[in-house]
């Protein structure tokens, strides 16, 4: 009985759709040295039923893979595919757009924003469809960061609505290998850095 209680959400699925569309169309294209990340994490979250009522809680586990431009720069656009994965409730799938300081890419020290649209389709979309996710991640060296997020509304306007968050520790295994080009060289050269200082064979004549 319950199930034909709820409303319909077929409309909602052109719009997330669209959406979507429209980050990755936002995302700029890739330069000859993009940055790129890989990152694998868990920790603790939470999530609100919005048609039943009460809050779950458990464990997450996450992974996020993505590119942007150049690290050089002193800040650092691109888009980041996200999952997830709420033990006990569903597997979330996120498509978002990413601005990171520069060292953060280089594996250094910094921070990103992650802002997108998450695509939810467990427990009948008694916790959302299409929820807003936004994520702060603080960057570390040696690829440890930290990551609060929250997943909030939706973005088709549909009921129920999203009202959660969670926060992890991962490891970006990019940031730790080929995108490292910050002060742990000191300790741990990084000769094949993919976005790394500039060869003195390229550097312009001096005038």
């Amino acid at each position: 009985m319950s199930a034909i209680l709820r409303p319909s959400r077929t409309r909602s699925i052109p719009c997330a759709i669209a959406v979507a569309l429209a980050a990755v169309l936002a995302t700029p294209s890739a330069q000859a040295e993009p940055s790129s990340w890989l990152s694998l994490g868990g920790g603790y979250g939470f999530q609100h039923d919005g048609y039943f009522g009460g809050t779950d809680k458990g464990g997450v586990f996450t992974g996020a893979l993505g590119v942007g431009s150049s690290s050089r720069s002193p800040f650092v656009v691109g888009g980041v595919f996200r999952t997830n994965i709420f033990f006990q409730l569903g597997t979330d799938i996120s498509l978002s757009a990413r601005v990171a300081t520069g060292s953060f890419a280089r594996g250094d020290w910094g921070v990103a924003l992650d802002l997108g649209v998450a695509g939810r389709f467990w427990r009948d979309q008694d916790y959302g469809h299409f929820p807003l996710q936004a994520m702060v991640i603080a960057g570390a060296p040696w690829g440890f960061q930290l990551g609060v997020g929250a997943d909030v509304w939706d973005v088709t306007g549909d009921t129920p609505k999203a009202r959660g968050g969670f926060a992890v520790i991962e490891i970006d295994l990019l940031r730790l290998t080929a995108m490292r080009s910050g002060t742990t060289t000191k300790w741990w050269p990084n000769p094949s850095a993919i976005d790394g200082p500039r060869p003195a064979s390229e550097d312009p004549p001096p005038p």
